[in-house]
């Protein structure tokens, strides 16, 4: 069951104006030439501890200064609670995730059914296809064959889109290069302006832009195993907080004499962000996780007070300090 192509939709699309509008209209808009799917969204809660803090973020907003290590065999610390498995998972937030043709696939976040984040990882499938599950059988306890996506292969042809995105990039002139990709003599680090209200925000948000060959198994894929170096172009446009974006660009290199040229540019990621629905969708929920989080510090404070008592009990018998 092949899937239908959708490049000119995932190129052509207006994601930023997809802000403010509710998942349903997203799929809605993209038609036939997208496969989506919704679900829950969870929060990470796996290190507590006296100090534990809350931030503004909606993705990581618990923030325990000096988690203790797990001990294997030894008494684990009374003062640090750790379950890896341990998750917020607000009701008010869901995700959707929707395939495009052979070209990109999308994650999105809703607060109240209105979309605040928006993330593009171009695959550049030769072939994408859905394939009955052989695995694990039919898992879904229906009739219906367990369905799998498989990308098969990468395209590596530059397009139109991307030779019309770099020359937009290229016109404002704010772009820079992540020093993680094989950087030439005179690449920079991007340095845009962040400063401000949301300056904070999107420092964080930057961890997600930068292009980590060895970190995201969709962008390693787009890079040549034949050692052919690269660099990673990145542009932010942060003018207006409400309608946030950055992209990231492949530019594979062709060896040169002196100077390396750039043979095919391609677009890695795009990202779009409501920064100011984000945050509110994160101070509204930071109640409830909160709740949570005081909780696990009472249990904390409990164990504490527990384990004193006791080590006081052996003291008092043996008649330390007397």
């Amino acid at each position: 069951m092949a899937l239908m192509p959708g490049t000119a939709v995932a190129e052509a699309f207006d994601w930023s104006a997809q802000l403010g509008k509710s998942p349903a209209t997203l799929q809605t808009a993209l038609g036939q030439s997208g496969r989506c799917a919704t679900g829950g969204f969870s929060i990470p809660v796996r290190w507590v501890n006296k100090d534990t803090t809350l931030s503004d973020s909606l993705f990581d907003p618990v923030e325990t200064p000096g988690p203790g290590a797990i001990i294997i065999g030894g008494e684990p610390d009374p003062t640090n609670d750790h379950e890896d498995e341990r998750t917020f998972s607000p009701s008010k937030v869901t995700s959707i995730r929707c395939t495009i043709g052979q070209e990109a696939t999308i994650e999105a976040f809703a607060y109240e059914d209105r979309l605040v984040r928006i993330k593009l990882n171009f695959d550049r499938c030769d072939s994408r296809e859905l394939r009955e599950g052989k695995l694990f059988g039919n898992i879904t306890g229906s009739d219906k064959p367990f369905m799998v996506e498989r990308c098969d292969g990468v395209d590596l042809k530059e397009k139109d889109f991307d030779t019309a995105l770099y020359q937009s990039i290229k016109a404002r002139n704010k772009y820079g290069y992540d020093r993680e990709g094989s950087p030439g003599m005179l690449d920079f680090q991007w340095s845009g302006d962040m400063y401000g209200e949301y300056g904070q925000a999107e420092r964080r948000v930057m961890w997600e832009v930068l292009c980590y060959r060895h970190s995201r198994n969709e962008l390693s894929r787009m890079i040549p195993p034949d050692g052919m170096t690269y660099r990673c172009l990145i542009d932010v446009e942060n003018a207006d907080p409400s309608r946030w974006s950055a992209t990231a660009m492949y530019e594979i290199l062709r060896p040169g004499m002196i100077f390396d040229s750039v043979a095919t540019r391609l677009t890695a990621m795009r990202l779009f962000i409501d920064m100011p629905a984000e945050r509110a969708a994160a101070l509204a929920i930071r109640p409830e996780l909160q709740t949570m989080v005081d909780a696990i510090k009472s249990k904390i404070a409990a164990r504490v007070k527990d384990g004193d008592e006791k080590e006081d009990a052996v003291s008092n018998i043996l008649g330390v300090g007397n």
